[in-house]
């Protein structure tokens, strides 16, 4: 196959994910939509839901998912590991 400028086309290869990057992915949406129902009412004017003890970590609401980018950011701080096999999300909110 040739591209539009008469170049032979060649497959740009494919990135293979880590088990350990599913299941991380897997545990992180499991983690915000838990977060998304355990919310007060709505958020405070900052984005923050302030219901947990991440929200200190919780910069901007704007870009998604901002309880896993919250508690991300609290784990390189304190310089912890979640145990993405632990459903346990109490612990960590």
């Amino acid at each position: 196959m040739e591209n539009l400028f008469g170049e032979p086309y060649t497959e740009l290869p494919t990135k293979k994910r880590k088990p350990q990057d599913k299941e991380q992915r897997a545990w992180e949406n499991a983690f915000q939509r838990w977060s998304n129902e355990a919310m007060q009412d709505g958020t405070s004017p900052l984005g923050c839901c302030g219901y947990g003890r991440i929200c200190d970590y919780c910069k901007d609401n704007d870009k998604g998912r901002p309880c896993v980018r919250a508690l991300n950011a609290m784990c390189r701080e304190k310089r912890i590991e979640v145990d993405y096999s632990d459903r346990n999300f109490e612990r960590w909110f």
